[in-house]
């Protein structure tokens, strides 16, 4: 298995290595779901790289599980 590739750890299919992006300045995961306004609490995590471009993280899914997974 090459380094870009990753087993999915519920059906042991092999996953294809993506992106999730997104139109805003950050993606990060929360224990609330937020309403209209966006502002990361200090227990957020971030998620996403890059300040100028495109937010993204890289990420692997599993097209049979629909499933995917991320590493922050």
């Amino acid at each position: 298995m090459e380094d870009n590739e990753m087993q999915c750890p519920y059906c042991n299919e092999e996953m294809k290595k993506g992106y999730i992006q997104s139109p805003r300045q950050q993606i990060f995961w929360g224990e609330e779901k937020h309403k209209m306004f966006i502002t990361p609490s200090s227990d957020d995590i971030s998620l996403s790289q890059g300040t100028f471009n495109v937010p993204y993280v890289e990420s692997y899914c599993c097209l049979k599980c629909k499933k995917i997974i991320i590493e922050f």
